[in-house]
Order: C-alpha cells, then sequence, then structure tokens
C-alpha cells in the first residue's frame, strides 16, 4: 500500500528523511523505553546479545575472506562487510517481534536488548571503522571516532539506559497518573509498524544488480542464511529458551542493516554497490525468512 502511495507522490521520496528521522527520534526511543522499562533484565538476555555480536564477526570476516578469494577492490570489500555482519534489527525486526509474538512483553523486551546491544552498537562501533578503511576518502581519526560516540548520545542509548534503570523500580502501572503514559507508549508501539514500511517503501528502487551478482549471493547467504543457523548452534550452547532462540534466529535472519549504505556514503566505499545490496535483500528476505525457519523445523 506504501508503494502505492509512493507511486501516486500521496507520499515522495524526500519525505523518507521526515519518516526516518521521527523513527529513529521519537517512536524507537519510546517503543525501547517501554518495553525493557517493563520486565527487569535476566542473564539470558546477555549471553543473546553476546550470541549476536559473535555471529555478526563472524560472517563480516567470513566476508573479508570472500573478497580476498574475489580479488574485490578495496571499497567493494568494505561494502561486502558492511552489508554481510549486522542486520536491520529495528526498522524491519521489531515489527517482525511484535507480530511473531502478540502480547508478549518478556519477547518484545528480549528483542530489544538484543537488537540496541546486539546488533545496533557493535554496527556504530564498527560500521564506520570499516567504512573509512576500506573506502576512499582520506578522513582522520577524530571523524571516525565522532561517528561512532554519537550512538552513546543518541535518544536510542539514552532509552536503553533508561529502561533500564527504570525495570528495576517497583511502578504501578494502572495508577490514574502512571496509565495514560502506559497506553500513549503503546499507541506508539502500534504505529511503527506502518512507519518502518512508510521508510521501506521510499527507500526501495529496484536496481541491476549486474556487475555484482556475484557479491548479492554471497552477502544474501551469510547476513540471511549463515548467520541464522550460527545464532541457533549458539543458542543451544547457552541453554536459551525456546522463545529466546526464536528471537535470536529471528533478528539474525534480518536483512541488511540500512546503516550500511549510510556509513558507505559517508566514506565514499562503494555507496551504490552498498544500497544494491542492501534493497535486494529487502526484497529477496520475503522468501529468505520463511525458508531458514523451515529448513531449521
Amino acid at each position: 500500500m506504501c508503494l502505492l502511495l509512493r507511486k501516486y507522490s500521496i507520499i515522495r521520496e524526500e519525505d523518507g528523511n521526515v519518516f526516518a528521522r521521527l523513527m529513529t527520534q521519537a517512536v524507537l526511543p519510546a517503543v525501547i523505553f517501554f518495553q525493557l522499562s517493563a520486565i527487569p533484565l535476566k542473564g539470558s538476555q546477555f549471553l543473546m546479545v553476546l550470541a549476536m555480536i559473535i555471529t555478526g564477526l563472524i560472517s563480516m570476516s567470513l566476508a573479508l575472506l570472500a573478497s580476498r578469494l574475489l580479488k574485490l577492490s578495496k571499497a567493494k570489500t568494505g561494502a561486502l562487510m558492511l552489508t554481510s555482519s549486522f542486520g536491520s534489527s529495528a526498522i524491519l525486526g521489531y515489527p517482525f517481534i511484535i507480530f511473531a509474538f502478540p502480547n508478549n512483553p518478556e519477547a518484545i523486551s528480549d528483542a530489544v536488548l538484543l537488537s540496541e546491544l546486539g546488533v545496533g552498537l557493535p554496527m556504530f562501533i564498527l560500521g564506520p571503522a570499516v567504512a573509512m578503511y576500506y573506502g576512499d576518502r582520506k578522513e582522520n581519526f577524530i571523524m571516525k571516532k565522532g561517528f561512532s560516540l554519537s550512538y552513546f548520545r543518541s535518544p536510542i542509548f539514552i532509552a536503553v539506559l533508561a529502561g533500564i534503570a527504570v525495570s528495576f523500580i517497583p511502578v504501578n502501572r494502572d495508577s490514574s497518573f502512571i496509565a495514560p503514559f502506559i497506553e500513549s507508549f503503546k499507541m506508539i508501539n502500534g504505529a511503527m509498524a506502518i512507519l518502518a514500511c512508510l521508510i521501506l517503501s521510499l527507500q526501495i528502487k529496484f536496481k541491476s544488480l549486474k556487475g555484482i551478482l556475484p557479491l548479492f549471493f554471497i552477502s544474501a547467504i551469510l547476513q540471511m542464511w549463515f548467520q541464522p543457523f550460527i545464532s541457533h548452534t549458539q543458542a543451544s550452547w547457552y541453554h536459551l529458551s525456546t522463545i529466546q532462540s526464536q528471537i535470536l534466529v529471528l533478528i539474525s535472519s534480518m536483512p541488511s542493516a540500512i546503516l550500511g549504505p549510510i556509513f558507505a556514503k559517508r566514506y565514499n566505499c562503494a555507496p551504490e554497490t552498498a544500497s544494491a545490496l542492501v534493497l535486494s535483500h529487502i526484497i529477496v528476505c520475503i522468501v529468505m525468512i520463511p525458508v531458514v525457519f523451515y529448513f531449521m523445523g
């Protein structure tokens, strides 16, 4: 439906920046705070985060190895690493989790912590570093450091800390003072899926994969096939619950994070290649995610 809205110019490509800022600066922080503040943290959640980080690092290393074997240029090597490591846990992952586990605040809390600490944090630290090292621009370390530190000043990271802190404070969520705030958070939470659809519909551009088809197969297999199986293996090692294992697998099967092309463009690290790979992932995930879950039983 959002693609039809774009087709008839009811929403336009230039509106994407507004929707994206609304998502990252307002909606996501509110959802994160709301979900994390509801249930105190458990040790198993940090094992999920550890499994996600390890999975992303292994995939990034394999992407580097594949780049060496294919003798890719330095910039395309960076683009492949950026699009083969950490997935789109926020824009796509959250709506998937909310749909798959309706009215299950514990499952959503697991997904939020996994997404922000297991995907968002390493992506904001490693993404600029990879793009800077393999990009064509001769940027200095201070600029990379500033890009990385921006995550720690962002509303998203502040919401993570605030939500964790409030989760340990006994609060009567049914009181006449607190209940209206809880209801407002619920409404924002419900709006996230449609906002994600709006953002994706404005970003999708059907580009030719001519010349980068091998990169597409490598990145898609690493991102949406290899990662879920590695995550599932670690879940069994760490004795995670069934729901936590499913959440870990679902988040790790998401297509490449949209942050990858942003970092690639910032440091001139083959941004067109990175964008084409990410957008093709978004389309292919319609088939890949159900197939992965089918083969994993």
